[in-house]
Order: structure tokens, then sequence, then C-alpha cells
């Protein structure tokens, strides 16, 4: 199922809308819904890295926020150089998560 949304953006983003329509080969349609999804994705890592930075959420709540695995969301973390916390009950509560998830 597809939402309609209308919206105004600046003259310079609608220019660059129109580069990536021409770098990609997309419909002005597509290339937008593509634009947004690549914008949700990063909101959601970025979102779920600073979560994890504050301590509030494990390693694993991390990786599901962000939608993406274990490896990427540690690959991540490590770019950042932020540091892994790992306490006994995130490795229980990771494992609980991941046997739910099989």
């Amino acid at each position: 199922m597809q939402k309609t949304i209308a919206t105004r953006i600046p003259i310079d983003l609608e220019r660059e809308i129109r580069r990536f329509m021409e770098e990609e080969g997309l419909d002005k349609s597509t290339a937008i819904r593509r634009i947004i999804e690549i914008g949700v994705n990063e909101w959601k890592k970025k979102r779920a890295i600073e979560l994890y930075r504050q301590e509030r959420i494990t390693l694993w709540k991390a990786s599901q926020i962000a939608g993406v695995s274990l490896r990427e969301i540690l690959e991540e973390l490590n770019r950042l150089r932020i540091p892994i916390h790992v306490t006994a009950e995130d490795i229980e509560e990771d494992i609980r998560a991941a046997k739910e998830g099989a």
C-alpha cells in the first residue's frame, strides 16, 4: 500500500533530486521514494547509535532499530570510534532475542 505525500522543497534540493534522477536513470517518483528511503534508513541508524552511545539500549536492540545486522552495527560503532559496552544482562537479552527471532 502506498500513500501520496505533497511537500514544497527548496529549488537547490530539487536540482539535487533531478541530478539523482539522471545519474540513477529513475523517474521522479521513484527517485524521491528512494531518497526518502535512504534518509529514513540513515535516521534509524543514527538514532540507534545515539541510544546505544547513551547506554539506553543493547547492541542487539540497536541493530533492530537501525534495521541492520549485529555485525553491521558493530562495524558502524567501530568506524565512529564508539566504545562497545556489554554487560552480562545485555548478552542474556541478546541471546533471548536471537532465539525468539530464529
